[in-house]
């Protein structure tokens, strides 16, 4: 296991050297990201259904490879890479296993019980980066999460002028409830949080066919959703009342392209993407907000229900 602490003078430094491409305030600052590696067993990872292609771990191994190539070198100063678990073939999505808020981290009891082991390495990670840790599995015996399920929208923006980072929204926590999360786990992330509204989203009685909320919907900034086109769709929005919490939302044709990782003046979308999503993305994101649009492949990782945000943890 690697753990690289970061520090205010090489933040300063990876600000600086964005600041000379981008605009002057920098959205959604990280400084951290922690991500795992590919298990050798990922084959048997949990899946909604049976792909058609079997997973091809070697294939797997090359995509997330790239993934974090483009997150250590071009979008996070820093990164936390953690060895694989064999004994645990989803162990890769870390993004399951903790929800962070600034500078605490709740450590989340995982819907499938399979996966629970997978869990204190991360919890131990967090720990050693200092942030204040709250787990779940201590305080209730009933509550459920996957962070998959928790969409957080906020920007943290540095400026030149007196080196401090804004946050700017970050008023709501919106919580899926599905297969894997419960109103108990949505319940204990409002005590955990309590300047945040925690907003529940039901998601089992519909035919979404997604596993977590961030399937279908993630975020470009503080104020700009993504997710898909379609009427069927148009009930999560009503869900979210995203227009009542004036938020804006870009809409998509297909609902893989929906879930991207914005970063430090950054967005990463799956490239087995259409045109059509593609082009959206584009003027949206490079043109229209001026953050740099990357494509990374994560074919592999569709096939067990997984997706880019799935497979790291973002810290401020």
């Amino acid at each position: 296991m690697m753990m690289l602490q970061p520090t205010a003078q090489k933040l300063r430094c990876f600000v600086s050297h964005l600041s000379k491409h981008k605009q002057k305030i920098v959205p959604r600052l990280y400084s951290t990201a922690i991500m795992r590696e590919v298990p050798s067993t990922m084959a048997k990872a949990l899946s909604m259904s049976s792909p058609v292609k079997p997973i091809s771990v070697p294939n797997a191994k090359s995509q997330h490879e790239k993934y974090l190539t483009v997150m250590e070198r071009m979008v996070l100063p820093e990164t936390v890479l953690l060895a694989a678990d064999d004994h645990h073939p989803d162990c890769v999505f870390v993004e399951d296993t903790a929800v962070v808020i600034d500078d605490r981290a709740v450590i989340c009891r995982i819907g499938a019980d399979s996966r629970r082991g997978e869990v204190d390495a991360i919890k131990e990670s967090l720990l050693g980066l200092g942030l204040k840790v709250q787990d779940m599995r201590n305080d209730t015996e009933n509550a459920t999460c996957d962070g998959g399920d928790v969409l957080y929208p906020v920007s943290y923006r540095w400026s030149d002028s007196d080196g401090m980072t804004t946050k700017m929204g970050g008023k709501y926590l919106f919580v899926g409830i599905s297969s894997r999360t419960n109103y108990n786990g949505a319940d204990y992330l409002q005590s955990a949080f309590p300047n945040v509204e925690v907003i529940p989203i039901e998601m089992r009685e519909t035919n979404w066919q997604a596993l977590h909320l961030k399937s279908i919907v993630t975020h470009i900034d503080e104020e700009t959703l993504v997710m898909p086109k379609g009427k069927e769709w148009d009930y999560i929005c009503d869900l979210m009342d995203v227009e009542g919490r004036g938020l804006e939302v870009v809409r998509l044709p297909d609902m893989a392209a929906c879930n991207v990782v914005s970063a430090n003046g950054h967005v990463l979308a799956q490239s087995d993407i259409c045109n059509e999503s593609k082009e959206i993305l584009k003027r949206e994101v490079e043109q229209n907000r001026g953050q740099t649009l990357i494509y990374v492949e994560a074919s592999e990782f569709a096939k067990c229900d997984g997706a880019l945000t799935c497979k790291s943890i973002l810290i401020p």
